[in-house]
């Protein structure tokens, strides 16, 4: 066997120290942790591209898993309905043969009707349900208005659930001794977050890894995190309310799962989910030292800012492996990004935009069209932004007022959108969306993808994107339902 160094990982477990090498002893309380249908009638995205984006795997939860299985809680599955192909009746049934004693279902605000026909599911089979989460940072015992809720996570559910776990192995009920745990009698306060370097790698082991797919990527394909917060507050942004302090994982630590994920998996493409993934980049360079130290070779894309791209990082990135950069760059209006909070400008956006292509890195650019007031005149200057940079994916998304987030409060107070839309909406007094802030934003984000992809320069990126990736049926059939869209020219504005 192997010597493993202090601190390092193999197949996704910490180093062995004195205490680790004391085996928890084996729980007989059986696990369902759950993530349901993400499609809501909420979602920023229109629904034509939704719908081909693909489905990724929920790391959270492969998280959680991970931290029951060290507390002896074996008997314990990840259930990803969208991978699964499982509707409400599907999941019941798969719930009812697995006959759990606690179901952990996670979610977003806008995704709450889904994850309340889980929880529906889940107590039907007589198990204790946990609704924990994005969504329960912001609101938390207003949830348990639902019958089908026992208990709210709010925090670090790597914490709650274990804890929750034990008591009910006991048979006893929690009693607001477990940090993060709301229950109709007793508040807990909130879980603290913990490093990621003691959390291990997330469980993917009985995940259908073969059925999660995404119209960027090859088959198989993985998702990681390597670091974890932000310290930016883009006023669009609900993870504020959520990551309050930034966490990195050590370059060893961060290439011992790219190394897993291809040896295990054969996995040919990683995405990064980090909310910031250059935001220390004396680490990013050690990463990618260590990937060509060790010869790994497999592709992998990130999320970064504008003003975090030097042209020596994005030197060493493309030279690691890494083909494409997400940009947050939002709009092509000084104003509006102005009150979105970007702390960026158009100069710094084309700079390092230009300067990833130049790396030999995609550029992909996210974009929020139908601001709070946003014009004709300011919305055009976004897609003339968007279409002169060197980009060769863009995404374009409807604002939406999140509950916490800047935005949303910015919103009330121009009497845009009802103060207690969100409130309702949780009860499930509310089944319309959120109105748009502008009337016709969905028609505007149509427009804007029509605008970017069917120009005859994109031809190039798309058909390169279609041979590396494989996505010929998704893209070719996104592209196509562009043509018909009844946002047929950007003359429509």
């Amino acid at each position: 066997m192997p010597v493993v160094p202090a601190g390092n990982r193999l197949w996704g477990t910490p180093a062995p120290s004195a205490r680790d090498l004391r085996p928890a002893p084996p729980r007989q309380l059986r696990i369902a942790l759950v993530r349901h249908h993400d499609l809501c009638l909420n979602t920023r995205q229109i629904s034509h591209v939704q719908r081909r984006a693909g489905v990724l795997p929920h790391l959270g939860l492969g998280y959680i898993q991970t931290a029951l299985k060290k507390a002896g809680f074996n008997n314990t599955v990840q259930i990803d309905t969208p991978a699964m192909g499982l509707d409400g009746d599907g999941l019941r049934r798969t719930l009812a043969d697995f006959a759990p004693d606690l179901v952990g279902v996670t979610t977003t605000t806008p995704g709450l009707p889904g994850a309340l026909e889980a929880c529906r599911a889940a107590k039907s089979t007589g198990a204790k349900v946990i609704l924990g989460g994005p969504h329960t940072e912001v609101y938390a015992a207003e949830n348990l208005c639902h019958d089908s809720i026992d208990y709210i996570g709010v925090g670090e559910g790597m914490t709650i659930m274990p804890r929750l776990a034990e008591a009910l192995e006991h048979k006893e009920e929690p009693d607001g001794g477990v940090p993060g745990l709301i229950t109709r009698d007793a508040h807990g306060g909130p879980a603290p977050m913990i490093n990621l370097e003691d959390a291990g790698w997330p469980s993917r082991e009985d995940l259908p890894m073969d059925r999660f797919h995404s119209i960027m990527a090859p088959r198989p394909f993985a998702t990681m995190i390597s670091s974890r917060g932000c310290p930016f507050k883009c006023s669009f942004c609900f993870k504020q309310a959520v990551d309050k302090r930034s966490m990195y994982r050590s370059p060893e630590d961060v290439v011992g799962e790219m190394t897993y994920l291809r040896d295990r998996f054969g996995v040919k493409e990683i995405m990064f989910y980090d909310d910031v993934f250059t935001l220390h980049r004396g680490r990013v360079f050690e990463i990618c030292e260590r990937v060509r130290e060790t010869g790994l070779k497999v592709r992998w894309e990130a999320p970064t800012r504008v003003d975090l791209v030097p042209d020596k990082l994005l030197t060493a990135m493309a030279g690691a492996g890494c083909v494409r950069l997400r940009f947050g760059i939002e709009h092509g209006d000084p104003d509006i990004l102005r009150r979105m909070r970007k702390e960026s400008d158009l100069e710094k956006i084309t700079t390092a935009v230009t300067s990833a292509h130049r790396a030999g890195i995609n550029g992909f650019g996210y974009f929020i069209v139908g601001w709070l007031g946003e014009s004709l005149a300011q919305y055009r200057r976004t897609l003339d932004l968007a279409c002169r940079l060197p980009l060769d994916y863009a995404s374009f998304y409807t604002a939406t007022p999140l509950p916490g987030t800047p935005l949303h409060t910015e919103c009330v107070e121009a009497g845009a959108i009802p103060a207690d839309y969100w409130d309702r909406f949780v009860q499930g007094r509310f089944d319309s969306r959120i109105g748009y802030l502008v009337p016709d934003a969905e028609a505007r984000a149509r427009a804007a993808y029509r605008a970017f992809f069917l120009r005859p320069k994109m031809a190039g990126p798309l058909i390169g994107h279609m041979l590396r990736t494989g996505q010929w049926r998704n893209t070719l059939t996104g592209l196509a339902g562009l043509a018909r869209s009844d946002s047929n020219t950007l003359r429509d504005f």
